[in-house]
């Protein structure tokens, strides 16, 4: 071999051990884990997006449900995201109507009768409502005005129950000759989904912990008369963790989302009609305060 082939060669095998000996250096002092793919961490919160075809679907079925003046009915106003019925349009010429059933052979109708009247009439308005008669619980049926009755139900669809406006969802106000002169939901559409991405939702704060964050923070409420107040919790306040309830909150970036977060429900201060704070399960954060 000519020397100036083997000092190119010494020079080549000088430079690949220079570059593994760098290489070795940076992997020393490379911060564990990076460059590596990151653990996936569950999910905070389940979301609803607002979605066009659950929009359409809703007012398709409102069609159906006023029938023949449908062309001439004014387009109801729906819920944000949800796109459930908030109320009834104004001016309404023909109320839709509860189906008539008839069990026996009375002229009234019975307590029972009224109930399927009401059943199936749901059942018909199940997209506008957002909900199915299986999840649904009637809570009351108490006198309104004119003589009219009004049927209040809960949605029961999660592990925990549901707060912030959503919790008694369906409300069907109706007259003796079964017109619906009242209807509104805030009910929760597509729950089945919802309840598998909450399943993945883990609380990583207990009830204790949950009311400790509130330790000498300033929550904001609104008492029963609507007057805004602000409270500092103190330790006098004896904050108390109640149960985890789902609190959906509204984010109005973009088309809308709803977050579905697991929260603990705890009240701050005496027995009677103590403020309710409601902290995140999973990040601590405390999302709304009540009366």
């Amino acid at each position: 071999m000519s020397s100036t082939l083997k000092q190119r060669t010494l020079r080549g095998a000088a430079a690949a051990a220079l570059a593994l000996l760098l290489g070795a250096c940076a992997a020393a002092t490379r911060p564990p884990g990076a460059g590596r793919p990151g653990v996936n961490e569950p999910p905070k919160f389940a979301a609803l997006a607002a979605s066009d075809e659950r929009r359409a679907g809703a007012l398709a079925d409102w069609k159906t449900i006023v029938g023949d003046q449908a062309a001439a009915s004014p387009t109801p106003e729906l819920q944000p995201v949800t796109a459930t019925l908030k109320s009834l349009p104004p001016n309404l010429q023909t109320p839709p109507r509860m189906p008539l059933v008839v069990l026996g052979d009375k002229k009234a109708q019975t307590e029972e009768e009224t109930r399927e009247s009401l059943r199936r009439f749901i059942a018909t308005s199940a997209p506008l409502l957002g909900v199915t008669p299986q999840e649904l619980s009637l809570v009351e049926v108490k006198d309104a005005a004119g003589g009219a009755k009004t049927a209040r139900y809960q949605q029961n669809p999660f592990s925990y129950p549901l707060r912030n406006g959503y919790g008694v969802v369906v409300e069907v106000t109706f007259t003796p000759d079964l017109r619906v002169v009242g209807l509104s939901s805030t009910a929760i559409p597509d729950s089945e989904q919802l309840r598998r991405s909450l399943a993945a939702v883990k609380p990583t704060l207990d009830g204790g912990k949950a009311a400790a964050v509130l330790a000498n923070r300033a929550i904001i409420f609104n008492d029963r008369n609507g007057v805004r107040q602000t409270h500092t919790v103190t330790q006098a306040d004896a904050a108390t963790a109640r149960e985890l309830v789902i609190f959906p909150v509204l984010r109005a970036e973009g088309a809308g989302t709803l977050e579905l977060h697991v929260a603990w429900e705890v009240a701050v201060g005496g027995p009677e009609s103590p403020p309710l704070v409601y902290v995140d399960a999973v990040t601590g954060d405390v999302l709304a305060a009540t009366q």
